[in-house]
């Protein structure tokens, strides 16, 4: 049932018995739309933490540890610098009292993060040197201290860091996660899952086996999700051996049931999937179902992407001092995974005095200042009941360049197809952008028309009932960011 309707009124009719239902819209305002059903079963929906995820939108992912102070990547510790003093260093990897950020300010971060707009953070607990940075109390296998790490008396930082991260997140109203590496530890001597042979060992590794390294590392995430309150996020890079999924699962549900779990397919009843590219540039829709890559929109898999990128040049996580991304790039890296129905999880590089570089936080400030004032009111807006919508522009409106639909998520992700239109005076209606996927938000760019109106047709969508659109709204032209490609009729 769709068709024009006057502006004071639209009327949704119920499937069955037909009752009418009409509510008061603001002028300018003209939609018509079927009233359906509840959700289907049929169409999977996320978990409570999943939908917070989607909501969040933009993530601090922090790289602070011993790479820091050393080579970035992963392990950035080898044996060209784990005996030797390293290049950006004071001592050798090796050596605890090297990592050393005598400024060390987590309320700084925390003021940079709330410029962004960062709604939770996930710090590198371990990386893969296999410092940490918690005083931990899993012992060796032979009895003698884990002392790689910060708070013992080898160490020159003496605090917990994982303790002051936590408490300075809570009192910013900033969730708080970990990110704890399977993959590689160069002190233990492992690397891509597993004790690599012991005949190559260097002086101040530890010889382990298998089974040990795997008993170690289970203990120290039994620390790390039992000591710092309720977890945001935890992070799983390169995944877990198949010894350990039971027992990681069994952690998860006891200590950390609600945290969303990158990686964790397979663990978590709370997955996120990887995106497939730390470019911030995801090839083609993002679907919020399917566990790899861009997802699959025929997946029964409820499972959000993660967009996780660097705001230093050349894909650098860890300090380095490299130039950092411009606001133009950072804009199309909002509109390409966020517009796109990502979540942004954007590197903080913590230099080597424990602070935000001051060139980072101002440009932190800068994108997410950008983000408020694009985004913040829209030339026009409405919730859809359906799968049409006309949206008509006050006089006098200014040119508008930019369309944001969003979906109902926790009803699951259901458009497949979709077409926005514009009304263009002496030019009638032209196709502005086409898509698949909307979800959580979908922002299509366009060249700035001054419009009398835009109409939102759903063409496609899953389930039997639905689609459940919350928003549809148009914006003015905003400075900087290049367009993307929008399909346009002339």
């Amino acid at each position: 049932m769709s068709g024009r309707m006057r502006l004071s009124e639209i009327q949704f009719f119920r499937n069955g018995d037909m009752t009418v239902r009409s509510c008061t819209l603001a002028a300018y305002l003209l939609i018509a739309c079927v009233c359906q059903l509840a959700v289907s079963v049929s169409v999977p929906v996320p978990t409570a933490s999943q939908l917070m995820y989607q909501q969040h939108e933009i993530v601090a992912l922090i790289h602070f540890n011993m790479a820091t102070y050393a080579n970035d990547g992963d392990p950035a510790c080898n044996p060209s610098n784990w005996n030797v003093v390293a290049p950006n260093a004071t001592g050798p990897t090796s050596d605890p009292a090297t990592f050393n950020p005598a400024s060390l300010n987590v309320s700084n971060w925390a003021e940079s993060m709330l410029a962004l707009g960062a709604k939770h953070a996930v710090l590198t607990a371990k990386h893969g040197c296999g410092h940490l940075l918690w005083p931990t109390e899993t012992p060796l296998p032979d009895g003698r201290e884990y002392t790689y790490c910060v708070g013992k008396n080898a160490s020159a930082i003496k605090i917990d860091v994982l303790q002051e991260f936590s408490e300075t997140m809570k009192q910013a109203g900033i969730g708080h996660g970990f990110y704890y590496s399977l993959t590689n530890n160069f002190y233990l001597n492992v690397g891509g899952n597993t004790v690599q042979n012991s005949s190559f060992l260097i002086p101040r590794q530890e010889n382990v086996s298998q089974e040990q390294f795997e008993a170690i590392a289970l203990s120290q995430i039994t620390e790390l999700w039992s000591r710092y309150g309720p977890l945001t996020e935890v992070w799983f890079d390169g995944g877990y051996t198949s010894n350990m999924q039971g027992k990681i699962a069994a952690l998860l549900r006891t200590y950390q049931p609600d945290a969303v779990a990158f990686g964790g397919y397979g663990v978590s009843p709370n997955p996120l999937g990887w995106v497939g590219t730390e470019s911030g540039s995801p090839k083609g829709e993002v679907w919020s179902t399917g566990a790899e890559g861009v997802g699959d929109p025929d997946s029964p898999i409820f499972c959000p992407k993660t967009c996780d990128t660097t705001l230093q040049e050349n894909d650098k996580w860890f300090w380095t001092g490299n130039p950092i991304r411009t606001l133009h790039e950072l804009i199309d890296v909002y509109h390409g995974t966020v517009g796109r129905n990502g979540v942004l999880e954007l590197d903080f590089a913590i230099n080597r005095a424990g602070l935000v570089d001051e060139s980072h936080a101002a440009r932190y400030k800068e994108l997410g200042g950008w983000i408020r004032t694009c985004y913040g009111k829209p030339v026009a807006e409405s919730a859809v009941n359906g799968t049409y919508a006309e949206l008509i522009l006050p006089p006098g409106a200014p040119a508008v360049d930019r369309v944001m639909l969003q979906e109902d998520l926790a009803q699951g992700q259901r458009v497949r197809n979709y077409t926005v239109e514009l009304l263009v005076p002496g030019a009638g209606w032209k196709v502005f952008s086409q898509g698949q996927s909307i979800g959580n938000k979908r922002i299509d760019l366009g060249s700035a028309t001054r419009a009398w109106s835009f109409r939102l047709n759903i063409t496609n969508f899953a389930g039997t009932n639905g689609p459940f659109i919350t928003k549809f709204a148009v914006y003015q032209a905003c400075s900087a960011g290049k367009a993307e490609e929008i399909i346009i009729i002339a």
